[in-house]
C-alpha cells in the first residue's frame, strides 16, 4: 500500500473530484461514514454511549460533522464543539453541518478563546464523562504551530483521554501532526486511533506521528482504483498478502538442499545469546542449512545451545574473539554457502574489528551484516563500497548515526530519508530498524513496516532478525524483497507473543517461537 505526502494526496483528491466527478460532498460523506463505523466496532454497544466530536472548519472538521451525525443516528449521545462559527462554515462542510444539526446534533460554537474560557470548565466535566473523543479539528492542512482556541481544544482532549475508560480517534492525521514529517507543531493530539482516507500519510509512520496516531485504519471512500495506482508515492506499507507471497512454497519432494545455506559469523565470549540467536532465527525462517562459525573456544557451548545448527571453530584472540588468523578459514567457510550473516556479539576487540573489515570486502556471496559487522566499519565504508555481491545492513539509529557520521537525532529525525540516502551513497539495501523500521534500496524504493510493538526494544531482537532476513535470503527471494518479508513476520511474530504473554515480558526468543504462528497463512 503506498504512503503519500500531502500534496500527492490532494492530486487524488482533486482529480477525483474534477475529472471523475465525484462529488466533495460524498468523498466526505464516505470518510466520516468510515470514522463513525470504526467507533462503533470499537466500543460495541452504541445506544446511549456519549461522544464529543470536535471540529475546525475545514474540510476535517466536515467529516466530523459526518461522524456526529451517523453517531447522533445509531443512538448515541454526541454534540459538536466546533472551533469556529458556523456562519464561517462554507462548501461540503456546510452541507453537513446542516444535515447534522437536522439529525438533532447540538453544536457549541467556539470561535475564540475567549469563548474558551468561559466554557472550558462545562467541556472539561463532558469530555472526562465521554466514551469517545473525536479530532477532526485540522487534518492534513497544517502550517506552523498550532495555537489560540485549537491548541486549547487539542490540549483539552489529551487532558480527558482515559485509556481503558474512553477512546480518542482522529479524523485523518492527528491535530497537531505534521502529515509530512510527524512532527508535533506545538501540540498535538495523542490517538488511540486515526481512521486516514484513501492511503496513509507520510506523518502517520514516521516521526512522533508514529506514537501519537496509535492504530491506523486506512479507510476506502471512493477514490478510483486506477487514480491511485497512478499516484506516486514516498514509500510502500508492506502487507500480509505481500509478504505470503515472498515465503517460497515447498515442493512434495523437497530437500534441505533446496532451501539455501546459510553461514554465520558471529559471537564472543559473553555474547555467545547473539550467535545462538541470529543462527536459530535463520533457521526457523526456513533455511536449509545453518552453520555458525565462532572463536574456537566458544564452539562447545554453542553445540549445546543450538541443537538444530552446525558449527564451526574459528582462530580466537586471547580474548576469545575472532582473531587475524580467522579470516582465511571464515572466507573459504562462507564462500561454501549462499549467503553470510555477519556482526551479531562479535564484540568490538580491535584485531576482531579488522578482520570483519578485510571479510566484508572479501566475502562474494550475499551478505547481512549488523551490530558489531557494521561497527567494524567505523566511520570509513569503504569496505562496504567495495562489495559486489547484494548487502543488506540492519541498523539500529545509533549505528545508522555512525556509518553516515551524523548523530542519533539526525537519523530519527528524517528517518526514511536517511535510510534512503544510506543505501544510495553506501550501495547497500537498508534496514534501519526502530518503530515503523524502513527498508530502502539503492535505487531510491522504500518499504515501511507495519508491525511490531514497544515490547520488542529487549535485548537480542535485532539478532533474530538479522537471522531471518539471511535464512530467507538463501531460499531465493530478491534481497529487498527478503528483507522487508522478514521484517514483517518478525514484527508479527512479536505482535503474536505479546498477546501471548503482554508487551514487559517479552524476550528475544519468544519471537523465534512465534515465528511459526506468524508464518502460517491465514486460510
Amino acid at each position: 500500500m503506498k504512503i503519500v505526502n500531502t500534496a500527492q494526496m490532494r492530486e487524488v483528491d482533486r482529480r477525483a473530484i474534477e475529472e471523475r466527478g465525484i462529488p466533495g460532498r460524498v468523498l466526505m460523506e464516505n470518510a466520516g461514514k468510515a470514522v463513525a463505523d470504526l467507533i462503533r466496532r470499537a466500543i460495541g454497544e452504541a445506544s446511549g454511549a456519549r461522544a464529543i466530536v470536535f471540529s475546525g472548519r475545514g474540510n476535517n472538521g466536515g467529516d466530523g460533522f459526518v461522524v456526529a451525525r451517523h453517531l447522533a443516528q445509531w443512538g448515541m449521545r454526541v454534540k459538536v464543539v466546533l472551533a469556529a462559527r458556523a456562519s464561517e462554515i462554507a462548501g461540503d462542510a456546510a452541507h453537513h453541518l446542516d444535515a447534522a444539526r437536522k439529525t438533532g446534533v447540538p453544536i457549541v460554537e467556539l470561535p475564540q478563546e475567549i469563548s474558551w474560557h468561559s466554557n472550558r470548565d462545562a467541556l472539561l466535566t463532558a469530555a472526562m464523562e465521554a466514551d469517545v473523543l473525536v479530532d477532526a479539528l485540522l487534518g492534513t492542512g497544517i502550517h506552523g504551530e498550532v495555537g489560540g482556541i485549537i491548541s486549547q481544544l487539542i490540549g483539552l482532549i489529551n487532558a480527558s483521554r482515559q485509556p481503558g475508560r474512553s477512546v480518542v480517534v482522529a479524523v485523518d492525521i492527528p491535530s497537531g501532526i505534521h502529515s509530512d514529517t510527524g512532527e508535533v507543531c506545538g501540540r498535538a493530539v495523542e490517538a488511540d486511533h486515526t481512521v486516514t482516507m484513501g492511503l496513509p500519510k507520510l506523518g502517520l509512520v514516521v516521526g512522533e506521528g508514529i506514537a501519537h496516531a496509535g492504530q491506523v485504519t486506512v479507510a476506502d471512500i471512493g477514490f478510483p482504483r486506477d487514480l491511485i495506482a497512478a499516484t506516486p508515492c514516498e514509500a510502500e506499507f508492506i502487507e500480509r498478502e505481500w509478504a505470503d507471497s515472498i515465503i517460497p512454497r515447498r515442493r512434495p519432494d523437497a530437500h534441505k538442499g533446496d532451501f539455501g545455506r546459510v553461514a554465520v559469523i558471529a559471537g564472543a565470549v559473553g555474547y555467545t545469546g547473539a550467535a545462538a540467536l541470529s543462527s536459530m532465527a535463520a533457521l526457523r525462517m526456513g533455511a536449509g542449512l545453518v552453520t555458525l562459525g565462532v572463536p574456537a573456544s566458544l564452539n562447545d557451548i554453542l553445540e549445546v545451545k543450538v541443537t538444530e545448527v552446525m558449527t564451526r571453530p574459528l582462530p580466537e584472540t586471547s580474548a576469545r574473539t575472532l582473531s587475524m588468523a580467522a579470516r582465511d578459514p571464515a572466507l573459504a567457510f562462507a564462500h561454501g554457502a549462499d549467503v553470510v550473516i555477519m556482526g551479531p556479539g562479535l564484540s568490538r576487540h580491535e584485531e576482531t574489528m579488522s578482520v570483519v573489515r578485510d571479510l566484508i570486502a572479501a566475502i562474494d556471496r550475499p551478505l547481512v551484516l549488523d551490530a558489531d559487522g557494521l561497527n567494524a566499519l567505523g566511520g570509513d565504508p569503504a569496505p562496504l563500497k567495495s562489495r559486489k555481491a547484494p548487502t543488506i545492513c540492519t541498523p539500529h539509529p545509533g549505528e545508522m548515526g555512525r556509518l553516515l557520521g551524523v548523530s542519533t537525532d539526525e537519523v530519527q529525525g528524517d528517518r526514511l530519508g536517511v535510510a534512503r540516502r544510506a543505501a544510495g551513497e553506501l550501495g547497500c539495501i537498508m534496514v534501519l530498524k526502530g518503530a515503523r523500521t524502513i527498508i530502502a534500496t539503492p535505487d531510491g524504493q522504500v518499504r515501511v513496516n507495519p508491525t511490531g510493538n514497544p515490547g520488542m526494544a529487549s535485548g537480542g531482537t535485532g539478532d533474530v532478525l538479522t537471522g531471518m532476513i539471511g535464512g530467507l535470503l538463501a531460499q531465493g527471494p530478491a534481497p529487498f524483497d527478503a528483507a522487508a518479508a522478514a521484517v514483517f513476520f518478525h514484527g508479527l511474530a512479536a505482535d503474536r507473543a505479546a498477546e501471548q504473554k503482554t508487551e514487559p515480558c517479552l524476550i528475544a526468543g519468544d519471537i523465534i517461537d512465534f515465528l511459526p504462528s506468524a508464518l502460517k497463512r491465514p486460510k
